[in-house]
């Protein structure tokens, strides 16, 4: 009876429309309360919406249903991923391959939680492990393509992404993923076909408006600069951008101090005032962006009861 509504889950879920897998969700649901599959299905929707609390409360249903179900210890990973509890995220990772080791999906997902934490061999090693369990699988390709974006190789990561499309060319993540790498080569129309091709399939696609939102500051002729420094200090560690950021102010403040010994102290000034420049320029970036991501959002209405 209730066949044709797991598969209209699965589908909606796959696509990243959760919200829709949360409304067939509810009827299957409502037919059988005590089903820790389902319960675990609605925390990762859930979660993925946004409902972070909600998700949480309906994953702990579902553990004390079936406590072993591997599929249970993923999603408890997503949600501590979600919640930045990279260390929990890696022991659920770990509880879920004990009780299923072929879980590719789980490799991925680990690599995903050390590339929160910086740790991009492991991340990488998690991806080539994946790979031996199923080589086909066609996640592989976009974790490959995720993880050189994510340091900051583009160029490596779009021969991956483009395998990830031609395996499903729908593929929301695949297709974000695509426009994130045009945008960063300069390709915008490319980047934003990418993105309404994502919303016209998923209205409710935040990581679409997102990108929408990147590509209108990136068109802006006064932020587009503030954005490709910014995109670029992104894909950098921590300690590299530290460096990048220091090692500008100190040249700034050298500049201005050895035009000054050369008895130009005007211009000296204004090497000076053009540091405070870029920074104020900084400072005026962020609420821009944030600004313009508001408007994408805006435009589409939630509906927010469950």
């Amino acid at each position: 009876m209730n066949d044709y509504r797991v598969e209209m889950v699965w589908s909606h879920y796959h696509a990243g429309r959760h919200r829709e897998a949360i409304e067939v969700l509810k009827g299957l649901l409502g037919d059988d309360p005590e089903n820790a599959l389902y319960h675990g299905l609605l925390a990762s929707c859930l979660v993925r919406t946004g409902r972070v609390y909600a998700g949480e409360h309906e994953l702990m249903i579902a553990l004390r249903l079936m406590p072993e179900l591997p599929m249970l210890f993923w999603i408890k990973a997503e949600i501590d991923i979600f919640n930045n509890r990279i260390p929990q995220a890696l022991e659920s990772c770990d509880q879920a391959l004990m009780l299923d080791p072929t879980s590719y999906g789980v490799l991925l997902l680990k690599h995903r939680a050390y590339m929160h934490i910086g740790k991009r061999q492991l991340a990488l090693t998690c991806i080539e492990q994946a790979a031996n369990v199923a080589p086909d699988a066609p996640d592989i390709p976009l974790a490959f393509a995720e993880y050189y974006y994510g340091i900051g190789k583009s160029d490596e990561a779009l021969p991956y992404c483009l395998e990830a499309l031609e395996n499903n060319a729908a593929d929301e993540s695949a297709n974000i993923l695509m426009g994130k790498i045009k945008l960063k080569q300069g390709d915008i129309s490319d980047a934003e076909y990418h993105a309404r091709f994502v919303i016209m399939n998923n209205p409710n696609s935040q990581a679409a408006l997102h990108l929408l939102g990147n590509i209108k500051v990136r068109k802006n002729p006064f932020f587009g600069l503030w954005w490709w420094f910014n995109s670029r200090l992104a894909h950098m560690g921590t300690f590299q951008s530290a460096i990048v950021l220091i090692s500008g102010f100190l040249l700034f403040n050298l500049l201005s101090q050895i035009i000054q010994d050369l008895g130009y102290p005007v211009a000296a000034n204004v090497v000076s005032f053009a540091w405070l420049g870029l920074v104020l320029y900084s400072w005026l970036g962020v609420p821009a962006y944030t600004r313009t991501l508001r408007k994408e959002m805006e435009r589409f209405s939630f509906n927010k009861d469950f």
